[in-house]
């Protein structure tokens, strides 16, 4: 059996400048606070909740290890929360963009939104100044 991708939408992630922690664990780690942005997906749409965070492992070679867990309020059909596990490196010459991919795990009221619950997704991400856009994709 083989897999399929059905894009269901983006989400824009507005972040602050981060706070370096230092090395720990033999990595530089940095804490990248969120404190906004929208969710369009399936039909659906909400506003993230300030107080989210990326926290970010920055390895030898630049590649950067990201778990990011923020809040959305989708208004009268709930709140979601996100978890984002992801890397994020150069492109293979300097003129590429970077390949920025992660795993995306939704956590959403019982319901007509159980089916976020049910499904593994997956995102290809960007950076554009203090805004992270991740169009996010349900392997069906």
């Amino acid at each position: 059996m083989s897999a399929s991708l059905r894009n269901v939408g983006r989400i824009e992630v507005q972040v602050q400048p981060p706070i370096g922690l230092g090395q720990l664990a033999g990595a530089e780690r940095r804490i990248i606070p969120i404190t906004g942005g929208t969710l369009s997906v399936s039909g659906l749409s909400g506003t993230i909740l300030p107080g989210g965070a990326d926290i970010q492992a920055v390895r030898s070679d630049g590649t950067i290890e990201l778990t990011a867990r923020y809040a959305i309020d989708l208004g009268e059909a709930g709140m979601l929360l996100v978890e984002n596990t992801g890397l994020r490196r150069a492109g293979p010459t300097p003129s590429d963009p970077p390949y920025f991919r992660g795993v995306m795990r939704f956590t959403a009221p019982s319901g007509a939104l159980q089916w976020l619950n049910d499904s593994v997704f997956i995102n290809t991400g960007r950076r554009e100044g203090g805004t992270v856009i991740l169009d996010v994709f349900e392997v069906c």
